[in-house]
């Protein structure tokens, strides 16, 4: 994986490797102009001394007056720098040597030359010669010796080291203040940055909640803030419409799978769902249940003279009628056609005492299911209007207990116990049998 790096490194990095060549390089040709100006001063005042030095010791070596040269030589050797004086005659001969305590010199001559040290300064003396006219030639110099000026190098390479000290400081402290300047603005840029980041990857990971909130005065970021809390708004209203419309599916695939699309009554299967419950329960405390099948009487007429239109009118009437019968804790489902099952669970644990109430019920619901249905139908080439239509209903009861029977058995009891209502004459509740107590 390509390794990456934060964007204050890269700040950081792309102006402070400018600054430090810069600063760098400023000092090295800040330092080489002082050391040769330096050098050159030194070896410019050199030869002013041994000019000087010359001119001055033009008596004393004509003479061969050596007192009076070493007085000379004594107080050029006084000024500063000057660590040795040596002066000769014409046949280099040693006149005079004079040096400053710890420095050894050596009496053999050479030509102009320096070292890391000293720097050696050669000037000749030379005889001054009056002419008599103006016209006359003006005659060349006679050199009758030659002075030498030893310089040494040990005060100005204190110089340089000082000064090579003081432009490290200078720098060094230059490219501290630089970078704690280019922290600072770093920070103004990175840690905004930073922020939009990290949002950014919170909002990919799904928390469209997340909101960035920067306190920069940078234009671009902030239009980048806003453009990202106006994304994650956005996001997040589209993904609630979205969960809406998955969370509507949800609730219509459920309605389809346990729920009659007519009626809006549970269906076969979240009846046989409940059933077992109630199952489970009777079996837990003991208590009776019931099922009860209620098939309408009288409709297939209404179905074959005025249509399915009426037909549903009246299934929907009869759902509401057999639903305002019971309690709310029990169920009414359809099962098809004109087929209405009612379970009835929590009776009580006395046989007789169940077998009235549940029978209270169902009398109930075959009296509200005979009294006139007023259907508003709309015919076919007749237009709409108002149809009465009188429909009773077959009801067969199937008391449980325990788990001593099955769902299919039991509904199959009611079953059997609502053709033998219609046998006795329709509008009929019939008792499948009586269960015996446990």
């Amino acid at each position: 994986m390509r390794r990456t790096y934060h964007i204050r490194n890269y700040v950081a990095w792309l102006t402070l490797v400018p600054l430090l060549v810069m600063a760098v390089s400023m000092a090295f040709f800040f330092l080489h102009d002082r050391f040769q100006s330096m050098d050159q001063d030194l070896s410019v005042r050199g030869h002013l001394i041994a000019h000087q030095l010359a001119s001055s010791s033009e008596y004393g070596v004509y003479a061969n007056n050596q007192d009076f040269l070493e007085n000379i030589a004594q107080g050029v050797l006084q000024q500063d720098d000057v660590s040795a004086v040596t002066i000769l005659n014409e046949h280099n001969e040693t006149l005079v040597v004079l040096h400053k305590a710890g420095r050894n010199v050596s009496s053999k001559l050479g030509t102009l030359s320096g070292s890391d040290r000293y720097l050696k300064i050669y000037e000749s003396i030379n005889a001054t010669q009056v002419t008599l006219d103006d016209a006359d030639d003006k005659p060349q110099p006679k050199q009758i010796g030659t002075v030498i000026v030893e310089m040494s190098w040990a005060h100005i390479h204190r110089l340089k080291l000082q000064l090579l000290w003081l432009a490290v400081a200078v720098t060094i402290i230059f490219l501290i203040v630089v970078f704690y300047l280019v922290y600072l603005s770093s920070r103004r840029i990175a840690t905004p940055i930073g922020v939009l980041s990290d949002a950014v990857r919170d909002i990919g990971a799904g928390n469209l909640d997340m909101r960035v909130s920067i306190d920069t005065k940078i234009n671009e970021l902030a239009t980048l803030a806003r453009g990202i809390n106006d994304m994650a708004s956005q996001l997040q209203h589209e993904r609630a419409i979205l969960q809406q419309r998955i969370d509507d599916a949800t609730m219509q695939l459920r309605s389809l799978a346990f729920y009659d699309t007519l009626t809006q009554l549970p269906n076969r299967r979240m009846l046989e769902d409940r059933l077992a419950q109630a199952i489970s329960v009777s079996n837990r405390t003991g208590n009776y249940g019931a099922i009860m099948f209620i098939d309408l009487d009288n409709f297939k007429p209404l179905n074959d003279i005025h249509g399915h239109a009426c037909g549903d009118l009246l299934l929907i009437e009869a759902a509401r009628r057999i639903t305002s019968c019971i309690r709310s804790i029990d169920t009414v489902a359809r099962f098809g056609g004109d087929e209405f099952v009612v379970l009835i669970g929590q009776l009580t644990a006395d046989s007789a005492i169940s077998v009235e109430e549940v029978v209270a019920i169902a009398e109930k619901i075959r009296i509200a299911l005979s009294r006139v249905y007023e259907l508003r139908c709309v015919e076919p080439g007749q237009g709409g209007g108002i149809i009465e239509h009188q429909c009773t209903s077959s009801i067969g009861i199937s008391l449980f207990l325990d788990d001593e029977l099955s769902r299919d058995d039991i509904l199959t009891r009611a079953d059997k116990a609502m053709y033998k209502a219609k046998e006795q004459g329709r509008n009929q509740v019939c008792l499948y049998q009586m269960p015996s107590h446990k």
